[in-house]
């Protein structure tokens, strides 16, 4: 009997050892993520269209990669583009989105990929949310990988993207692709969409309330269901959306579990992860996920841009160039002669350490010196990181370098400008009500709210003023950005570089929070 009770032992811990976890081993995320990278490769040796998110885990993580092999990715990709002219799909649009998201990772731009332009095929609102809310979550994340614009004409706008999102979450908090009750899979993708306006007031709100309910769709042991079985994808998915929240999944309470549950489904053997438990072998789709989860995770452990921000991939970043009389770059360390004893200085200080403004070659600020309106263009769209597609109608900037009126053509195509004719008047100074005006109109920009005041700022030259200026002066007063002095504003005086040096800091101290 004790014989037969020994063997039973035996094979029940055989058993268990089959289908046991493997998250007791100790495996960090970087090393982890080595070996999906390796599989990934190893799996896709001649990587073409289709493949994309094998390469966008690939970048993003930056793993290191056979040489050329995004060469002959981007190669095989513009191939299959031109055979089909461009059209990848007649109704999936994603297929637009994931490309693009795919090409912006490794560097290539997706508005020229063989002569056609794929980001403005996201141009018909319609087409693009066809397939249903996944459509608006990457077409969103496609057009802010490198900051894209739609033509003028589209129909499609980042602003009904986010409504369209915002409309179809559940009374429960989630998303589902066509059904009643949250799925995690589709909540956490909504949040990584989202996660870019997270500081909006209603984006905020719908991103709690889906963090609640994530939080309660977890199983006891950080795991998720979707079509009714635990698995790896769904757990990857929230761990990603986490990260796109600045959130560490490792140490936040409601979602401490989901690594435990993560890597129950890693598969040493071929350095993969399974679908479900029950799989003996990785799965290629589980694997590509769980490998840009990693990459997402690890990246923001590093303080690196989020997984779907691209703007570290972007060639040619515009430079702001030196314009006549225009200060030169800045020095390593901030300390200006002439602004040491300066009721200005910190300001100063700060907004040259940020790259907004810049001293002069004999070591001067010359803070007294008026702020033309091209140089407060520049500044602005540069602290907003705009950017333009088309040029702007003014016929007095002709003189002035390309990425100089790139810059203007962004403020122009932005709606920050106050100016109504053809005529910029770019080496004028800048007046005081234009620049509230501009700073406002970027606020809007930035936070998708338009601020609008029951009561004008107490100030007494301001009444006279379009409602406009008004309005925008009232905002820099609400938010300390600029209150005037001795209870005026004088709107029509031209702002100093030390004044604007003030107005630019606080301007951002207000949009960053």
């Amino acid at each position: 009997m004790k014989q037969k009770l020994s063997t039973m032992l035996v094979l029940l811990f055989a058993l268990l050892l089959i289908v046991a976890p493997v998250s007791a081993q100790n495996i960090s995320t970087v090393d982890a993520y080595k070996t999906t990278g390796k599989y990934m490769v190893t799996k896709a040796p001649n990587p073409s269209f289709g493949d994309e998110w094998f390469i966008i885990a690939l970048a993003r993580g930056e793993y290191n990669i056979p040489n050329g092999y995004y060469d002959k990715y981007y190669e095989n990709v513009v191939k299959h583009v031109q055979a089909v002219k461009g059209e990848l799909h007649n109704r999936k649009y994603t297929e637009y989105s994931r490309l693009i998201i795919a090409l912006t990772a490794i560097g290539k731009d997706p508005t020229n990929v063989g002569g056609y332009n794929l980001v403005e095929k996201l141009s018909d609102f319609d087409k693009v949310v066809w397939q249903g809310p996944n459509g608006a979550y990457f077409a969103l994340i496609a057009l802010d990988t490198w900051g894209f614009e739609l033509p003028k004409t589209a129909t499609t706008t980042r602003e009904k993207l986010i409504q369209h999102i915002l409309a179809k979450q559940l009374p429960d908090g989630g998303w589902d692709l066509s059904g009643t009750k949250a799925d995690p899979d589709m909540t956490a993708m909504a949040i990584q969409a989202l996660s870019s306006y997270k500081d909006r007031a209603d984006v905020k709100a719908s991103i709690n309330k889906a963090l609640d309910t994530l939080k309660n769709l977890q199983g006891a042991n950080g795991n998720y269901q979707s079509w009714g079985t635990a698995n790896l994808e769904s757990v990857a998915q929230v761990i990603t959306a986490l990260s796109s929240l600045n959130i560490d999944a490792n140490k936040d309470q409601r979602f401490n579990k989901l690594f435990t549950s993560f890597f129950t489904f890693y598969n040493a053997k071929d350095g993969g992860f399974k679908h479900v438990l029950t799989e003996s072998v990785a799965n290629g789709m589980a694997t590509e996920q769980a490998s840009y989860t990693l990459a997402a995770y690890n990246r923001l452990l590093a303080g690196k841009t989020k997984l779907y921000d691209m703007s570290d991939k972007k060639p040619n970043k515009p430079s702001i160039p030196a314009q006549p009389n225009q200060p030169t770059a800045p020095p390593t360390i901030v300390g200006f002669k002439d602004v040491q004893s300066h009721w200005a200085k910190s300001d100063i200080e700060a907004a040259v350490a940020k790259g907004l403004l810049k001293g002069y070659e004999d070591n001067t600020f010359k803070p007294n010196n008026n702020l033309t309106r091209v140089q407060a263009v520049s500044i602005l769209v540069r602290a907003l990181n705009l950017k333009s597609t088309e040029s702007a109608p003014f016929t007095d900037i002709s003189s002035y370098k390309d990425e100089t009126k790139l810059e203007i053509a962004a403020a122009y195509e932005a709606n920050l400008l106050m100016t109504k004719s053809n005529k910029f008047s770019p080496s004028s100074p800048i007046s005081r009500e234009e620049l509230a005006v501009m700073l406002t109109n970027a606020y809007k920009l930035k936070t998708g709210n338009s601020y609008i005041s029951k009561n004008i700022a107490p100030l007494n030259d301001i009444a006279k003023l379009p409602e406009d200026s008004q309005q925008a002066i009232t905002f820099l007063y609400d938010f300390e950005i600029a209150q005037g002095a001795n209870g005026s504003f004088n709107p029509t005086n031209s702002i100093t570089r030390a004044h604007a040096a003030k107005m630019y800091i606080n301007f951002l101290k207000v949009v960053d929070k």
